[in-house]
């Protein structure tokens, strides 16, 4: 061990994992009058942690430290910008040892800034050590990661989240009931940005004493149990399961923590199917196949979410496609109103359609088109069916009547109807009418219609 620091860091990893809390800490550490003053003859005894209380320490921990140049490459990313730091960086430091500077978000400078910094980077003055910050590094030049000291900062762990919540809450003297710190880090995405940004949010909502059911609120679990949502979907029950969606939005439910309790059970199911782990998991008779389509379907439903223009759309077509694209041909003892039964017959109806089987034929060709024109739309269209074509209108059968209102508005019926002429080289005009019975077939969804 030498003893010598490299002149410049480079901390890359997803957000909230503390790149530049790190960046502070060695700041610290480079600097701290505490530290161990004769490296040379103490190198062995050497260590890195700053010891928090010498002026310097303070200083950074205050926010007041002049030798600590914090930098925000998003809004500081231009050539000029650069420029500034290079002739500022020649000046000594006023107190320290090191003048630090930090850059969070590296990546975000232009070309030009990045040949400026590459020119400080490669004769940089013995007092200056640069620590760059990003959540891409793979939009840095290799040049610049070549003249850096490379850490890479991992997601972190359930428990390290927990840890690091108990450190929180010891400094700052709460009273968290056993499994709030678990609760919180299971929403946290593996961020102890996120993990301590939960704390404070519940520490301004409840106090400094904060009960596990208090955190469930805040996280909107267990307002309603999970188990009868398994049920219906095990029985590839739409009409119970969509209600049960429907019921739990009505309470309060928050759908990203939904979907995140959703696909964290079925998680559970599968490792529990291969013994990995020992806790007892009520797997619903979901056969290792099925567990993989379903987490494929909501972990897409939770990729959705974000950009969704209706909020549980995407769930609700994760349900419709499960209970029906998905679905065999037996007949559902529990479903409502007899839907087995109708769904026989409604595929019955379908293939004596023998004039009509061109429709079935084209219309995965007519939902390319509209999906074309506008994903919304053409998500709507994915859960209803063709019918007929009678006298020049294309009847399509709806299930739900919120699908059916948004799907009648004059910008839809227009891209539709555009839609229609150019796949059936025919003027047609759309009506749809409104089914009360099963959701539509994975049949008639593969374009199968005809015998």
């Amino acid at each position: 061990m030498s003893g010598r620091i490299p002149h410049a860091f480079l901390f890359s990893g997803p957000k909230g994992l503390g790149k530049t809390s790190a960046a502070r800490i060695i700041a610290k550490a480079v600097n701290c009058i505490g530290r161990v003053k004769d490296l040379r003859s103490k190198i062995k005894d050497l260590r890195i942690e700053p010891c928090n209380k010498c002026d310097i320490c303070q200083s950074i921990t205050k926010g007041n430290a002049l030798d600590l140049i914090e930098i925000d490459a998003a809004s500081n990313r231009g050539i000029d910008d650069i420029r500034e730091l290079r002739e500022k960086i020649k000046l000594s430091p006023s107190k320290a040892q090191k003048k630090v500077y930090v850059i969070d978000e590296v990546h975000m400078l232009t070309p030009e800034a990045f040949n400026a910094l590459l020119k400080t980077l490669e004769e940089p003055p013995a007092h200056a050590l640069f620590i760059l910050c990003t959540t891409e590094p793979n939009k840095l030049p290799e040049t610049i990661i070549s003249r850096c000291q490379q850490f890479n900062f991992k997601i972190a762990s359930f428990d390290e989240l927990s840890r690091s919540l108990g450190r929180i809450e010891k400094g700052e003297k709460l009273n968290l009931e056993l499994g709030v710190k678990e609760e919180i880090s299971r929403y946290s995405g593996g961020s102890f940005r996120e993990a301590a940004k939960s704390l404070e949010m519940l520490t301004a909502l409840y106090g400094d004493k904060i009960s596990l059911v208090q955190s469930k609120e805040f996280f909107g679990r267990e307002i309603i149990t999970l188990g009868d949502f398994f049920v219906y979907l095990s029985q590839k029950n739409a009409p119970k399961t969509l209600h049960w969606l429907e019921t739990a939005i009505k309470k309060g439910i928050d759908l990203k923590s939904l979907i995140t309790e959703i696909l964290e059970h079925l998680r559970k199911m599968v490792l529990k199917k291969y013994n990995v782990i020992k806790e007892e998991i009520d797997d619903y008779g979901f056969a290792v196949n099925d567990l993989k389509k379903l987490i494929s379907l909501f972990d897409e439903a939770g990729r959705q979410l974000k950009g969704a223009v209706v909020s549980q759309l995407p769930l609700e077509l994760a349900i419709v496609e499960w209970c029906s694209f998905y679905s065999s041909s037996d007949s559902d003892p529990d479903s409502i109103e007899g839907e087995g039964e109708s769904r026989s017959r409604s595929s019955r109806q379908a293939r004596t359609i023998k004039p009509q089987d061109d429709i079935f034929k084209k219309w995965p060709d007519f939902l390319k088109g509209i999906k074309a024109c506008n994903h919304s739309i053409e998500a709507f269209l994915k859960a209803a069916q063709p019918k007929e074509i009678k006298d020049g209108i294309f009847i399509i059968e709806v299930f739900y009547p919120f699908h059916k209102g948004k799907l009648e508005t004059a910008n839809c019926l227009k891209i539709v109807q555009e839609t229609l002429v150019k796949i059936f080289n025919q003027p047609l005009k759309v009506k749809y009418i409104l089914k009360q019975n099963s959701p539509p077939s994975q049949k008639l969804r593969r374009g199968e219609g005809g015998e």
